[in-house]
């Protein structure tokens, strides 16, 4: 088998296998795109309680909106995140010609971690599939 040994208890794993556990671990997902003119929009997936919370406002939230789910939809949720590689992003991309624009901030709960994602006016090369995939999820825009 090819994959990855855990040196503690000797079990061994698929890439796949890995990347599906790594996604697992993931417990809430928030994710914020604006700009000064625009507002921010603000996603949050919470794997532990099913629901999704898409928030906008110019200061503060203005309109709220929530969607259950059921597990298989947050199974197809989780693999939508892996659909455009979430986890493999970078931890920046930044435009340092461009002072204003569009701003975004992912931030994944993980066991164990939080990672964080960033940007301004510049964007991983999955970006529009993931706002797709927001607004799937909420029936909202985002991004």
């Amino acid at each position: 088998m090819s994959g990855y040994r855990c040196s503690s208890c000797g079990n061994e794993w698929t890439k796949e296998e890995s990347v599906d556990y790594s996604y697992r671990r993931i417990k809430v997902l928030e994710a914020t795109v604006g700009g000064y003119s625009s507002g921010d929009t603000k996603v949050t997936i919470n794997f532990e309680r099913n629901f999704a919370k898409w928030e906008h406002g110019v200061l503060n939230p203005m309109e709220i909106h929530y969607a259950r789910f059921g597990a298989s939809d947050m199974e197809r949720i989780r693999n939508g995140l892996k659909s455009v590689n979430l986890l493999d992003w970078r931890r920046s991309y930044h435009d340092s010609i461009i002072l204003d624009g569009t701003q975004w901030e992912i931030v994944i709960h993980k066991s164990g971690r939080n990672l964080y994602k960033s940007g301004s006016n510049m964007y991983p090369r999955e970006w529009e599939a993931f706002c797709r995939l927001m607004k799937k999820i909420t029936s909202r825009e985002f991004g």
